[in-house]
């Protein structure tokens, strides 16, 4: 049985003094023997690892627990939210609300402050001793008013940042989560995808990476091709909160639909089996680097809104009519055959009675005890490797190489040892660099091939085929990268996330021009500019009313004035169509790179620190009793900074022609003998007249699909020559640094001996 938080905690601290007695009791029988200028560092030492040990006891002491919630489309994650608070204060609604961040601190006394937000065009500041009613209206204000100004296409009005106080549930009832005393909890309500991208937000998540996260799934939504949708949503909200899915409790809300069906408990247990394989395998999919991980994540059912109003019930007796006119179904019969049918007529035994049956019924108590258990597992497992790392680079590495080399100095310090450890340092030098290097040529051999290759500009091979083939070899290696192969799919697997994400975009577009009905359904334009999906519907139903569905893949000869400028429009709606789809992929790519380089910077960190694992073994070999250590804090920072160029065309050249219609043309007269050769008629004859046109084929559906294909390759390598820039300066630099910590290091211990 694991352990729990408390019980870590305390060990950590136990090991941790432990270790400070060890030195406390080395320090003063080696200081004994030392030269009085050591005492001065033998102090500093003493310090340093009194302060980093405090600052270890007071994190633990102290520790802070994040619920970062998160969910498919109308999946009732706000709902949720309320529950875990145990009040209605997040705004719900049937459309998404979800736009900005809503964190959720504990206070005693309920307030509300909306945070300074550039753009802002709602009232910002603090408000103290606040309503339920009244915190859940603000907040339902400033989000409406924030998604208005989204539909009014004022760009410059970014997502709204909020902080709830509120004596919460979790924290007021200790028992729910049995977390060791001094932890702060805080609930992090975060926005739906379509806002992920704004700045503001973005930040947020990127510093919620240590928190525990509640993934909501739409359990109501039954057509298979949304469903299968809503499974693709799961997947890049998980992208989103980045690092292992095991860290991520998956709640199938809203799960009382299957409550009308006749044989209903086999129903929804067919569904939560099937959905629960479907997420799993989605996940092992995307991110195989955590497949042992996923195969252990913890998936639970759940009503949240009928739970929450089983807690509200008791107090409020609107609550219990709300309840019994939406899931009436959820309160068993025979205590339905002992209610009056009028609410207002149930007894405070009554309505008790029904709430903790609903409680029951709901898979509240069930959701909670999970919820606890996920608590209990994880929480320590996320905030103790920070807290020992960081002890260990602030004091642990230190004491270690000063002991080492202090001793080894003190063994060798006649003139004579002296002089053959400054010979052994040398040749230890010389042989650490080779060994160093070495590994570097092994870290960087693939990406050098995939940069040698993207540069290639004499190549007639498709250059994606040509990194396919070294992202294969890389899965399977038996060489340098063998031991973690499979956790680098990150590195690798972006591309074809990006290459999905343009294809999604292009689909519906082509199937709207060939079905001749606008069908932008997908979820990938909400990663998009509302204004750029709002000029390609107009485009789409431009080329609609052109009728250009009939006239694709045909030769089309404009004779008339009218035909002219429908061709001429036609053109130009077509070429208009390509520029916004490139507004469209270019934001598209951009959010896909900003999320899948979170999991590629989580790759390379890793990466990088296995080689210095690597290192480390190899040197220990090389110079033994020198005591190098490479600190990871030091020498692995990665950032990523990239840009989307695609660009599309869809146009068609125009040529003039000719084309002859009869004509007839006057060619003089003559005398008509009925009129006494008196009157004149006119003699004609009918020509052939030589016109212009303007001729041109239209493309076709196909035909604009293998265009724009070409297209999306050039601009995808165009994608992956930044990425494997980026690689190659990060390589680079990380190579870099460790020369130069190595040589440092080597520097410093040969002045200490002299």
């Amino acid at each position: 049985m694991v352990k729990n938080a408390t019980e870590i905690f305390s060990s950590i601290r136990a090991e941790v003094e432990q270790i400070s007695a060890d030195w406390e009791s080395f320090a003063a029988k080696v200081g004994a023997e030392l030269p009085a200028s050591y005492q001065a560092e033998l102090q500093q030492l003493a310090t340093d690892l009194t302060d980093a040990k405090d600052v270890l006891c007071d994190e633990l002491a102290h520790p802070t627990l994040i619920l970062a919630t998160t969910g498919t489309t109308s999946s009732g994650k706000s709902t949720l939210v309320n529950l875990l608070c145990g009040a209605e204060i997040l705004p719900v609604a049937v459309q998404e609300m979800s736009a900005g961040v809503v964190t959720v601190e504990y206070g005693e006394t309920p307030a509300l402050a909306i945070h300074d937000t550039p753009g802002a065009m709602w009232k910002c500041g603090r408000w103290d001793n606040l309503s339920d009613g009244d915190i859940y209206d603000r907040l339902d204000r400033l989000m409406k008013t924030y998604l208005q100004s989204k539909e009014d296409e004022q760009t410059g009005v970014a997502c709204p940042q909020s902080t709830i106080y509120y004596p919460f549930r979790l924290v007021k009832e200790s028992n729910l989560l049995d977390l060791p005393p001094g932890t702060t909890v805080k609930i992090m309500d975060l926005p739906g995808l379509a806002y992920v991208g704004d700045e503001g937000n973005a930040a947020v998540i990127r510093n919620s990476r240590d928190a525990l996260c509640l993934v909501t799934y739409n359990s109501a939504e039954t057509d298979r091709y949304k469903v299968a949708k809503l499974l693709d949503e799961v997947v890049e909200q998980v992208k989103e909160l980045g690092g292992s899915p095991a860290r991520m409790l998956f709640v199938l809300n809203r799960i009382d639909v299957f409550r009308t069906d006749k044989d209903w408990p086999e129903s929804e247990e067919r569904f939560v089996q099937r959905t629960e394989k479907d997420i799993k395998a989605k996940l092992a999919d995307y991110l195989p680097e955590y497949t042992d991980e996923i195969e252990n994540v913890q998936i639970v059912k759940l009503s949240a809104l009928p739970a929450l109003l089983s807690l509200g019930m008791k107090s409020d007796r609107s609550a219990a009519t709300r309840l019994d006119k939406n899931f009436n179904f959820l309160i068993p019969e025979d205590i339905l055959d002992d209610l009056p049918r009028n609410v207002q007529k149930w007894s405070e035994y009554e309505c008790g009675r029904v709430a903790d049956a609903v409680w029951q019924t709901s898979y509240a108590d069930r959701f909670h005890s999970h919820l606890r258990n996920h608590v209990q597992v994880n929480f320590p497992q996320l905030i103790t490797p920070q807290i020992i790392s960081k002890f260990k680079d602030a004091a642990g590495y230190r004491l270690t190489e000063w002991a080492t080399q202090t001793t080894r100095a003190v063994i060798n310090s006649s003139e004579e040892k002296y002089q053959q450890e400054c010979k052994l340092i040398e040749t230890t030098k010389v042989d650490l660099s080779s060994f160093i290097k070495a590994r570097a040529t092994e870290l960087k051999e693939p990406f050098d091939r995939i940069d040698s290759i993207l540069n290639d500009r004499d190549s007639t091979v498709n250059p994606l085929e040509q990194v396919e083939q070294i992202i294969t070899k890389l899965k399977t290696t038996e060489g340098y990268y063998q031991p973690i192969a499979r956790s680098l799919s990150p590195i690798y697997d972006w591309q074809r996330t990006v290459t999905e994400g343009v294809q999604k975009t292009l689909d519906p577009v082509l199937d709207s021009l060939e079905k001749g009905k606008i069908l932008l359904d997908s979820h990938t334009f909400s990663a998009t500019k509302s204004i750029h999906v709002k000029l390609l519907e107009g485009h789409l139903q431009d080329l609609i009313e052109l009728n250009y569905k009939n006239k694709a893949g045909k030769q089309v000869e404009a004779r008339t004035e009218q035909e002219k400028k429908d061709l001429q429009r036609l053109n130009r709606k077509l070429n208009e169509l390509a520029n916004v789809l490139k507004l469209i992929i270019d934001d598209v790519v951009e959010q896909i790179l900003n999320r899948e380089m979170n999991r590629v910077r989580d790759t390379l960190e890793n990466l990088f620190a296995f080689h210095l694992d690597t290192l480390k073994n190899g040197t220990q070999e090389i110079s033994i009793n020198l005591g190098i250590n490479f600190s990871e804090s030091e020498l692995i920072k990665v950032d990523f900074m990239g840009k989307s160029n695609f660009s599309f065309e869809a146009g068609f050249p125009v040529t003039i022609g000719t084309w002859e219609q009869p004509k007839t043309v006057k060619t003089g007269t003559e005398r008509v003998w009925w009129t006494a050769w008196i009157w004149k008629r006119d003699v004609t004859e009918i020509r052939m007249e030589k016109l212009s046109s303007e001729n041109a084929k239209i493309p076709s559906i196909d035909e604009l699909a293998r265009g724009w294909k070409l297209q999306k390759d050039y601009g995808e390598v165009e994608v992956l020559k930044q990425v494997g820039s980026w690689f190659q300066k990060q390589l680079s630099k990380f190579n870099q640094s460790v020369d130069r910590f190595q040589s440092d290091i080597v520097q410093i211990i040969f002045w200490f001996r002299a």
